[in-house]
């Protein structure tokens, strides 16, 4: 009877300490909870409670307490990824966002922009031509030329700046990711080996929390793919399935040349000692993601149309200038210095093989970039901006204005990047510090001859566009006329010699005339022997035929796009657009994250109100554990003093 007893009582007290161990680790877990709950990427934690083996008694069977069975991590695998998969998202749009409203700043500037620079360029350029012989006017334009090309470099610096800054953040992103790679497959190792407990193949909670929190700071820096494994540990891979992290064995993201561009950078995963390469347009999500779309979608084109438009408008000026007559009677020189295009070799070209590169028509120039592959037998370029290819057998060859010949000898496999305007507006220069070298007069002059008596008047004289120019342009010309039965003809006659150049030409009202590199027009109805002399422009102080010619590039298509103004207007638009679409987008990407975080909050956040509920739950149920051991022992107690 006395051993009966003693066993009830026992009983009772073992179930009461299973409910104090219990109620112990529900107060230690909700203070583990209340702790944390300001610690980012925390996952809420919950007692699980199992009721412990029953005992079959003759009145059925006797429950015997409770057993803490584990700590669980309220965690959902979906909201985790829907989590991951939105940072990444996120981060790719605010980075991109950010980089394009960086270019749409320099570029509509009101104070810096390229739009002012070239309105008093042109303003100075009619000044002059209003007042040829105005030494100062000259002068003012040269100094307005000189703001024009330092506006250029200005903004080509800065976005070529940019660039280089676009490359510090994608290196100092691969740093990151690399040191998070090796932390994540640190605690692979902890949550394999030290973290597992030998007897229930337990995880500590915290360790999934933090190597779960550097996995979403992996994928809102490159978007890397998450794949949870049977063991416990998490494996990640890169663009199109590149291995970052195994288990416990990390491989360092690195960047190298791209093959495409070498001054680019792209992104490899070193393999086995060997970087595989991961295409730029797989990397789409995260910072990195954020920072190739802005590289190869905005900042190249940007640099390139910039490039475009100096490039044009220097040459078009410089052919201009160079069809006129400077203040001391010579032909007129290039005003501007424009920039060569930009040739890069494969670092594993045959050695001595090149290219020479040169613009023959900048106004058929685009903002392509080219890549140049010779197989041994042909050539093939591919516009790398519209991704278009056409094979040649032999060079040189002519493309979109740019002539491209061999230079030495290519072997198979060579491979050249040509970008025809990358540095056409960093490397825009004034070429000339002399005013009187502006051409403001025509080469040539037209003298009708006191005695004509018919009503021929001149139309036009113009230098048809030739460089360099014919050399006998300004040798004298006689156009002498002859009027018979109602036919009217000229012959071409050079007045030193009297030597008939070309005879009996058949002339009607606005004929054009040609000889030498000149075209001359005249209207009206001339008489016999009306002579009109074309010759060297002697007084040609005052003459601003060619500077209103000047004037008038301001208004001339020179690109595809029409003028440099129209060029840079679409170009400031269509920045614009892009800011304005990717800060829509960021913020748009930006809210999804955050109902994705409230989301993932919502089931494993820490709830302060809850937790105050639990407890007061688990501090009554640890008093009724002690009320229940304290009973047992006051019935021990009774029983004792029974049998004594």
């Amino acid at each position: 009877m006395e051993e009966h007893a003693r066993d009830i009582v026992s009983s009772l007290i073992g179930i009461g300490l299973s409910a104090l161990r219990a109620a112990q680790a529900g107060l230690a877990t909700t203070g583990h909870n209340i702790a944390n709950v300001n610690t980012a990427g925390y996952s809420r934690q919950q007692v699980e409670l199992t009721p412990s083996n029953a005992l079959l008694s003759g009145s059925g069977y006797v429950g015997q307490g409770v057993t803490v069975t584990t700590v669980r991590r309220v965690y959902g695998d979906f909201l985790a990824q829907a989590l991951r998969d939105s940072t990444a998202s996120s981060t790719r749009a605010s980075t991109y966002a950010t980089e394009v409203s960086r270019v749409d700043n320099y570029l509509a500037d009101s104070s810096s922009n390229l739009s002012s620079a070239t309105d008093s360029f042109f303003a100075a350029v009619q000044t002059v031509a209003n007042n040829p012989a105005d030494s100062a006017s000259r002068q003012t334009l040269l100094s307005t030329a000189r703001t024009l090309a330092a506006r250029f470099n200005d903004l080509g610096g800065r976005l070529q700046s940019q660039g280089d800054d676009v490359d510090r953040q994608i290196d100092d992103v691969v740093a990151n990711v690399n040191t998070l790679t090796q932390q994540v497959a640190t605690l692979n190792r902890s949550i394999l080996t030290d973290g597992r407990d030998a007897t229930n193949n337990q995880i500590p909670n915290d360790l999934l929390d933090q190597r779960d929190a550097l996995v979403q700071q992996i994928a809102g820096a490159i978007g890397a793919t998450a794949l949870p494994q049977s063991d416990g540990t998490v494996s990640l891979f890169a663009g199109n399935g590149q291995p970052l992290l195994v288990g416990s064995t990390a491989s360092a993201l690195t960047t190298v040349p791209d093959d495409r561009d070498p001054t680019k950078k792209q992104l490899a995963v070193t393999v086995n000692g060997q970087p595989q390469r991961v295409q730029t347009a797989q990397v789409g999500e995260g910072t990195l993601g954020g920072l190739f779309k802005f590289r190869d979608e905005v900042l190249s084109g940007a640099v390139n149309t910039l490039g475009q438009i100096a490039i044009a408008l220097g040459s078009a000026l410089n052919a201009q200038n160079a069809l006129g007559q400077d203040a001391n009677g010579n032909a007129g020189i290039a005003l501007f210095g424009v920039a060569s295009p930009a040739v890069v070799a494969k670092p594993t070209n045959s050695p001595g093989s090149g290219l020479a590169v040169t613009i023959d028509d900048a106004s058929r120039l685009t903002t392509s970039d080219y890549r140049l592959d010779y197989d041994g037998t042909n050539y093939t370029l591919t516009d790398t901006t519209a991704n278009t290819s056409r094979q040649f057998s032999s060079l040189p060859q002519t493309v979109d204005g740019v002539r491209i010949a061999v230079t030495g000898a290519l072997a198979a496999g060579d491979r050249f990047t040509i970008a025809p305007t990358r540095n056409g507006a960093r490397d825009f220069t004034v070429a000339t510090s002399d005013p009187a070298r502006i051409a403001t007069a025509a080469p040539v002059a037209l003298v009708g001859a006191a005695a004509n008596t018919g009503s021929a008047r001149v139309s036009s004289l113009a230098v048809t566009p030739a460089v360099p120019l014919p050399a006998n342009l300004r040798s004298p010309v006689d156009v002498r006329f002859h009027v018979s039965g109602g036919t009217t003809t000229y012959d071409l006659v050079d007045p030193t010699t009297s030597n008939v150049l070309s005879g009996g030409n058949a002339y009607t009202d606005g004929a054009v005339i040609a000889r030498n590199g000149w075209t001359l027009t005249l209207s009206g109805t001339p008489a016999d022997n009306d002579v009109f002399t074309v010759g060297p422009n002697r007084g040609a102080a005052g003459d601003n035929r060619n500077a209103l010619l000047l004037a008038s590039v301001q208004r001339k298509a020179v690109t595809a796009a029409g003028s440099a103004q129209d060029t840079y207007n679409g170009l400031v638009g269509l920045i614009g657009n892009k800011s304005n679409e990717a800060t829509s987008l960021s913020t748009a990407e930006d809210n999804l994250r955050t109902q994705a975080q409230d989301n993932r909050d919502s089931v494993s956040g820490v709830n302060l109100d809850e937790e105050a509920v639990n407890l007061q739950k688990y501090q009554q149920a640890y008093q009724a554990a002690s009320k229940s051991i304290a009973t047992a022992g006051i019935l021990f107690q009774t029983v004792l003093d029974l049998f004594n």
